[in-house]
């Protein structure tokens, strides 16, 4: 009798399963209490290949045998194309990646706070003290430079006087030839002549000139249209550019705590004043593939190509598919469609 029941059980069972195959026992299978009550229980199953990773996660779930993962995929890290942003550690369950613990740190002498550096962190980990800039052209010797490096941001220096000039006054006492690394400065019916053409305008003819009789080239500024990049003090060697702004003037620096190491500051800073500092005990980042459980995370998350994904094969045993849906459910990728 006890055989008998057994058997008449497992008749039901496969009765139950012949009926969902054939749409006729869709909530046996519990379609809509995984949220896929409105697929057709006469669809196949199959496997969108230049989506999936192989990661297993779909045959993991399945408790009909039906999905056959031959290999998993496997994963390593290029450490040319490594940047150690961190970004695959952080998004990395298991643990096996394992890249160098690296810095990010301002050089306060280079840096300009123009806050492109602060803009671009995601984590609000640079603090840059707001500042403004301002132009003392009595210290300005009109070299030009800040003009040359602000024609990319504002363009709001430019010149009012482009040449350097010799005045009345002068009387030849030559201490400006003897100054002049162009030899753009001569003597002419006994006073000072300069060739505009050779002068590069760098101020030392006019610092010597005991009468103030050089006139040097002059800059001026537009102040509406100065964006504050910074740019023309990291430039200007003679003091005629001036930080301005929030009191107490606080120092940039990057908060570690929380910055995640991405180095999408260091090429926005056009001072070049974000510098990485790298451990002593510097090892090649790798992927440790016992601890590995190839879910794929890492790969999908790294935009520098630096995770390369080994072969795996993965398909549906259609015989043993009983359309329950829960491979749809954990699969992240959208690698399983419905023929």
């Amino acid at each position: 009798m006890h055989f008998k029941r057994r058997a008449m059980n497992t008749n039901r069972r496969n009765f139950v399963r012949r009926m969902a195959i054939l749409g006729m026992g869709s909530s046996v299978l519990g379609l809509s209490s995984c949220g896929l009550a409105d697929v057709d229980p006469l669809s196949v199953y199959y496997i969108r290949e230049e989506n999936c990773l192989a990661c297993g996660k779909c045959a993991d779930v399945c408790r009909y045998g039906a999905i056959n993962v031959i290999k998993k995929s496997s994963y390593m890290l290029d450490a040319e194309n490594c940047k150690l942003c961190g970004k695959c550690t952080g998004n990395c369950e298991s643990g096996a990646i394992h890249v160098p613990a690296v810095n990010y740190s301002i050089l306060v002498a280079d840096c300009t706070s123009c806050g492109k550096c602060a803009d671009v962190c995601t984590q609000n980990a640079i603090v840059v003290s707001q500042v403004s800039y301002e132009f003392d052209s009595t210290d300005c010797v009109g070299c030009g430079k800040c003009i040359d490096v602000c024609k990319e941001e504002g363009n709001c220096l430019s010149y009012e006087r482009e040449t350097y000039s010799v005045r009345g006054r002068c009387d030849g006492c030559e201490k400006c030839i003897s100054v002049c690394p162009e030899n753009a400065i001569s003597m002419s019916g006994g006073k000072a002549v300069i060739d505009t053409s050779k002068c590069t305008r760098c101020g030392k003819c006019s610092a010597v000139c005991p009468r103030d009789a050089i006139s040097p080239a002059v800059v001026v500024k537009d102040e509406e249209k100065c964006t504050n990049c910074g740019k023309c003090f990291g430039v200007c060697e003679f003091g005629a550019m001036e930080k301005a702004g929030e009191e107490p003037y606080v120092e940039p620096y990057i908060d570690r705590s929380k910055c995640t190491a991405c180095g999408d500051c260091m090429p926005v800073c056009p001072q070049q004043a974000i510098q990485r500092e790298e451990p002593e005990d510097m090892f090649t980042p790798y992927i440790d593939s016992d601890t590995c459980t190839a879910c794929g995370r890492c790969y999908t998350i790294c935009t520098d190509d630096a995770i390369i994904a080994g072969p795996g094969k993965v398909s549906i045993i259609e015989s043993n598919c009983h359309l329950c849906g829960s491979c749809l459910e954990v699969c992240e990728y959208d690698a399983i469609g419905r023929k």
